[in-house]
């Protein structure tokens, strides 16, 4: 930075374009196969942009409280959520410039972080072939939801009951508007803490995917694969 310029390069924890990779000690997948989204990966990123857009840019107790609470639930095992919620603030130019803030800023890794935990939640994932591979893909198809049902153990029945409810209350939060407000933020942040009780550990206390059992899908002639219907 040449020297008197105040410049500063900004690092934003939006989820902007590139869809950030999924955890790396998940693995792979498998050969031909790859990690799908129950709740859609375009749900779930609108609600993380929704919430750091509020909680750098407003004051609103509700932001901060929000905003915790999802990556908490997304993943329990993020750390220094507190530290690095403060550092996302220095996005905003106002609260850079007083003297009375003194900001870091996130660091590229941090953030990295902070995207992969929003959208890769190990609760929401189950491992299938690839969406080329797929007649049902949800993206092809436009679903709101890629629903399973069939060769799920009993927690994991528990679980998609579960996120298919706070599917809807997501979706309601991110119809709200791009700059939800307090009321919006307090119910998402209710109904957060609904999902949690009602699940339990087999929402928070899952740490990996649901990996790939042939139980759970079928494959067509033609060599597509579908997800395995209830009555088959």
């Amino acid at each position: 930075m040449p020297e008197g310029s105040d410049t500063i390069s900004i690092v934003n924890p939006e989820i902007q374009g590139i869809r950030p990779n999924s955890p790396l000690h998940w693995g792979r997948a498998g050969n031909g196969m790859a990690w799908h989204h129950v709740i859609p990966y375009s749900l779930l990123r609108g609600v993380w942009n929704r919430l750091v857009g509020q909680h750098i840019a407003t004051d609103l107790p509700e932001a901060r409280v929000t905003i915790r609470q999802y990556l908490s639930l997304c993943d329990r095992g993020l750390q220094g959520i507190d530290e690095k919620l403060d550092k996302m603030r220095f996005e905003d130019e106002e609260r850079r410039r007083a003297g009375h803030y003194r900001l870091e800023q996130l660091s590229t890794p941090e953030v990295n972080e902070l995207q992969t935990a929003a959208v890769w939640p190990a609760w929401n994932i189950v491992g299938g072939p690839t969406g080329t591979s797929r007649r049902d893909d949800p993206e092809k198809l436009d679903l709101d939801i890629d629903r399973f049902m069939v060769g799920l153990r009993p927690p994991e029945r528990d679980r998609m009951r579960t996120i298919e409810d706070l599917s809807t209350r997501l979706q309601a939060f991110v119809d709200s508007g791009p700059e939800p407000d307090g009321a919006a933020l307090h119910t998402l942040s209710s109904d957060i803490t609904l999902a949690r009780r009602l699940s339990g550990n087999n929402l928070v206390g899952c740490d990996l995917p649901i990996p790939f059992r042939p139980e759970m899908w079928v494959q067509e002639s033609g060599g597509l694969w579908r997800k395995r219907r209830p009555d088959e």
